[in-house]
């Protein structure tokens, strides 16, 4: 049997798939993702562990990558990847998000940064969402590098001139993580009956009682798989990308501009230097429907800015993709 040739491994566990998948191509390589969110049950965080290692073991040993990069956290996934590289002798990248610093609300990763040092400062490099978390990787003895969203499959999709009387629709992208204000958002709609707001997410991770309280004009559409919420980004007005963290770089924010939609963002430092065309908004429901209207009544505006924007933002990861390149030695 013919063998694959060797290539650059993404591992992932529990994070949304595109993200490894889409880095993964840009390097000529390939994405492993277990655990996923979806409407489906998972193991218990025990289980997933144990089947998560031996799963990523076997899936290593089958390719035996060039290079791995693997998500952060968990920090398992981590040790992992820092040993499997070190007995093959191949570079090893950590993915760490904000949540893996112990932000985000995610107190195992605070407890656990120790260990996070322990592994930074012996990976070849560490991917970062913004410059304060490489400067603190650097200061551990390792090498920190901003790295965000790959293009993808993302085409600019424009739809106007919009026909009368149809209602706006905006997207609410979230997942009801801890650094997501929807509960602002969804007060946010009951202010602006005008626009109807469709809310992504697994119904069940949902904080209790916000889908019966919701006003008549918010739609929960549930936890979409990659096609599905392609299509439905295509198909909104405009796309809502909210935290609560003021370093984190929202994945649905960068797919929006490279679909040229409208946006409306979280108000933050970072956010607004990586979206400077986007509306930029507190996480209070006053000032997030006064952004919903104010990108409602200038959506063709925006849609002129968009093809700039995304320009940039090509550009941007053009440049990351060739640092990330260079850090992995790869051609």
């Amino acid at each position: 049997m013919n063998r694959r040739p060797r290539s650059v491994a993404f591992v992932a566990w529990g994070a949304v798939a595109g993200r490894s998948a889409e880095i993964a191509e840009s390097l000529g390589g390939r994405a492993y993702t277990l655990f996923p969110p979806s409407d489906r049950r998972r193991p218990n965080v025990f289980m997933r562990y144990i089947i998560g290692s031996v799963l990523t073991i076997l899936y290593l040993a089958r390719e035996d990558p060039t290079a791995v990069i693997v998500t952060n956290p968990p920090a398992v996934l981590a040790l992992i990847g820092l040993g499997w590289t070190k007995l093959r002798g191949v570079p090893f990248a950590l993915d760490s998000h904000p949540g893996a610093f112990g932000r985000q609300g995610d107190n195992i990763s605070a407890r656990l940064l120790r260990l996070h040092r322990f592994v930074a400062r012996h990976a070849t490099v560490t991917l970062v969402t913004a410059d304060q978390w490489a400067d603190m990787v650097q200061t551990w003895g390792g090498r920190g590098l901003v790295v965000h969203e790959a293009p993808g499959f993302w085409e600019c999709v424009r739809k106007h001139p919009r026909s009368a009387g149809v209602r706006i629709r905006a997207l609410l992208v979230a997942r009801f993580a801890g650094d997501e204000p929807v509960e602002a958002a969804v007060g946010a709609a009951a202010l602006v009956p005008e626009i109807d707001l469709l809310v992504t997410g697994r119904l069940e991770d949902s904080p209790p009682g916000l889908v019966a309280s919701a006003p008549p004009n918010v739609s929960f559409v549930g936890f979409l798989a990659a096609a599905e919420y392609q299509n439905l980004v295509s198909e909104v007005d405009i796309v809502v990308a909210l935290t609560s963290e003021p370093t984190s770089v929202m994945r649905a924010a960068y797919e929006a501009v490279y679909a040229c939609k409208p946006l409306v963002i979280s108000n933050w430092p970072l956010c607004r230097e990586l979206f400077p065309s986007a509306v930029a908004v507190a996480n209070n429901a006053s000032a997030i429907a006064t952004g919903l209207r104010s990108a409602a009544g200038d959506i063709e505006g925006l849609e002129q800015l968009s093809l700039s924007a995304r320009a940039v933002q090509i550009d941007r990861w053009m440049s990351q993709l060739s640092a990330l390149r260079a850090a992995l030695g790869l051609p």
